[in-house]
């Protein structure tokens, strides 16, 4: 499929990221795009950057540099396909650091698939699984915060074993998986493929158009997910000094 793909598709699933991003950490609007930031979630890649880039002169470029020297945290910088927001990246020093895949699936059937949802109260249990997976224990205490203060927009499971975890967010009639992780004793037993399962019954299940997910290339994910039934549909890069 094209990198593009759609437009209104790709206009859907940017608008999903970008709300979810914005439940997890701070956001500034820069007029040509959003920053976005966590001093709690330092130098991550997804929470700490800027995104929804429209244009990119040295003043937006200047004031998100700025901002994120002044939040602690590594810069990420996110272009959509955009071969001349790319070249003014690198003709001021930025690198590609990854690259970012944008997946859908259709549900075409329902399969069984059990998992807790997780309450305002229970948070604790979800972010420590959440952590462990992403090998961030360090995090515990900032996650649980933004898990218990966003239970009433976000979806959080965890798997019966309280192994592996997801976070769903639906919006525009998309419903946006996120944070879908297993701790390292527990993987390749199928408990992240269940999780999958689950979202893609709730995309039945509230009627809604199709389930999306994010992966970063150095993740080496794309097969897993292609395996089961995803497909690309754009992919950004991702720059950083």
């Amino acid at each position: 499929m094209s990198s593009i793909g759609n437009k209104d598709l790709v206009s859907r699933s940017e608008s999903v990221d970008l709300a979810f991003t914005g439940l997890w950490s701070g956001s500034l609007n820069l007029g040509c795009g959003t920053l976005f930031f966590n001093r709690d979630l330092p130098n991550d890649l997804f929470f700490n950057k800027l995104a929804g880039l429209t244009c990119l002169d040295d003043k937006i470029l200047e004031d998100s540099r700025h901002l994120f020297k002044k939040h602690d945290t590594i810069p990420y910088i996110y272009t959509l396909n955009q071969p001349e927001l790319d070249r003014k990246l690198l003709e001021r020093h930025f690198k590609l650091y990854d690259v970012q895949h944008v997946l859908t699936r259709i549900p075409t059937s329902t399969a069984k698939s059990s998992a807790r949802k997780i309450s305002e109260r229970e948070s604790m249990a979800w972010s420590k699984t959440f952590c462990s997976a992403y090998d961030c224990n360090e995090w515990v205490l900032a996650v649980d915060k933004i898990v218990r203060h966003s239970c009433n927009l976000i979806d959080y499971y965890v798997d019966e074993s309280y192994s592996s975890c997801v976070a769903l967010y639906e919006s525009n009639s998309v419903l946006g998986l996120y944070c879908l992780g297993t701790v390292p004793e527990m993987r390749k037993k199928g408990l992240a493929a269940l999780l999958i399962e689950l979202a893609l019954n709730e995309v039945k299940k509230r009627n809604l158009e199709f389930l999306m997910l994010e992966t970063y290339q150095k993740d080496r994910l794309l097969d897993f997910y292609f395996n089961l039934g995803f497909k690309e549909i754009y992919r950004k890069n991702v720059y950083t000094i």
